[in-house]
């Protein structure tokens, strides 16, 4: 079985958003970075190894996989030739990829010659290089660590060899800031991949491309714990509860967002439950929907704020719980993260999506606030560093058509709403 792949995947890096509620209100000064990632405005190689050849783990001590070399490039175009020839490439493709990223090329020998290798690069999410198509160069500011090509001969398939090298690309991924692996899987090998924690994902952009791949392409991608995120994204929860007296001042009750929330209960079922993932004091927001007759569960990280929701709003729930945490054994018409989901890491960010869904009722109404485009910022509150963050607004589209939403409405920096980037959306009930 040959595993081929062309890949795809998440973001990192550039400007972003206002702060937890009204700019205004909030006084933040945005430092919009583009400096952040450990990848913004070159390529760094932080994985010493990958230039030497290498023992993956103790389990592969006879696997040796060692670095790609111009030499080599000969028999990879032969193994590629016999493993997948429906998938032809030039040589010039394989010697363009090395030069560009020798540490993502490798191979394995064996007694009579090159029984594997690997291609891959850092890449941008969404837009796979053409099969047998040069780079020319790579991106300043990579998305996802794009896996190009894994060949394995009958003899090494089975043997562990190829998930020692996908994991060990993962590290070092992981390692240079990247936030996930991506790939097109074709010639059967989707469950392959799938045992390497690999999820597919459907984007109808992708659906031209994929079908140039055969029938059983496949879209792929795995999530990494990436490094490097600002430091203030860990105090979020902290700074809110340690400022939340002033925060329920400054946020006042004025909604400005007024607007938007009537197409929400446009959109959402007449009279649902909604979900409020950030509800803060519960002021204006949650005081909006219950007056308007809904149900309202509410959930922040600040016990304070979740105490001042109490004392206004007893007969309804609050939950001092970290949204990211929330498994409630319900689902809700409505499910709104305004100003909050863009204090989450675009790694976070990428698994609320299936909070979203599994707390969404079909034909519910989802909204959340994100930023302009992918990167983080940071601002302050009360003379400290408050953290934001976003993803691109493609990858903001691929992951709520993955998880069953339709978008109603996409405005960037609405300033009709004090310059907020929103998303209004609806779970699909087919």
């Amino acid at each position: 079985m040959a595993y081929r792949c062309v890949r795809i995947n998440p973001c990192r890096i550039a400007p972003h958003p206002p702060d937890r509620h009204s700019a205004l209100q909030m006084r933040e000064t945005r430092l919009w970075r583009s400096d952040l990632s450990p990848l913004a405005g070159e390529v760094k190689i932080a994985d010493p190894c990958y230039t030497a050849a290498m023992t993956l783990n103790s389990r592969s001590a006879r696997r040796l996989w060692r670095a790609m070399s111009m030499a080599d490039l000969p028999a990879v175009d032969a193994l590629a030739t016999r493993i997948h020839p429906a998938y032809p490439e030039d040589e010039a493709v394989f010697a363009e990829r090395l030069r560009l990223y020798p540490a993502g090329c490798r191979v394995l020998e064996g007694e009579q010659g090159l029984v594997a290798y690997i291609v891959s690069h850092p890449w941008l999410h969404l837009e796979p290089p053409a099969l047998n198509a040069l780079l020319g160069a790579l991106p300043p500011q990579p998305s996802t660590f794009y896996i190009h090509d894994l060949a394995l001969a009958p003899q090494v398939q089975g043997t562990g060899a190829g998930a020692d090298i996908v994991a060990s690309l993962a590290d070092h991924a992981s390692a240079n800031g990247l936030s996930s692996l991506s790939l097109i899987a074709v010639n059967g090998s989707a469950g392959f991949w799938q045992r390497q924690g690999f999820e597919a994902m459907h984007d109808p952009r992708l659906d031209a491309k994929l079908r140039s791949y055969g029938d059983d392409a496949r879209f792929m991608a795995r999530a990494l714990a990436a490094t490097g995120w600002h430091p203030s994204s860990k105090e979020i929860g902290a700074l809110y509860e340690r400022h939340a007296k002033a925060f329920d001042r400054d946020r006042g009750k004025r909604l400005v967002e007024r607007a938007w929330f009537e197409r929400f209960r446009q959109v959402m079922p007449e009279g649902a439950d909604v979900l409020d993932l950030g509800c803060g004091s519960g002021e204006p927001v949650a005081r909006y929907l219950i007056e308007a007759g809904h149900r309202v569960t509410g959930v922040d990280t600040s016990p304070t704020l979740i105490g001042l929701c109490r004392s206004r709003f007893p007969d309804q729930t609050w939950i001092a719980d970290d949204m990211r945490d929330v498994s409630l054994p319900r689902r809700f018409g409505g499910v709104v993260a305004w100003n909050s989901f863009f204090h989450l890491t675009p790694d976070d960010q990428r698994r609320m999506f299936r909070t979203f869904r599994d707390h969404a009722e079909p034909g519910a109404a989802l909204m959340f606030t994100s930023g302009p485009g992918a990167g983080e910022a940071v601002g302050a509150y009360q003379g400290e560093a408050l953290y934001h963050a976003s993803l691109d607004t493609a990858e903001y589209q691929t992951l709520l058509s993955a998880h069953g939403f339709s978008t109603v409405q996409h405005v960037v920096e609405d300033p009709e709403c004090g310059g907020l980037t929103v998303w209004l959306t609806q779970m699909r009930t087919g």
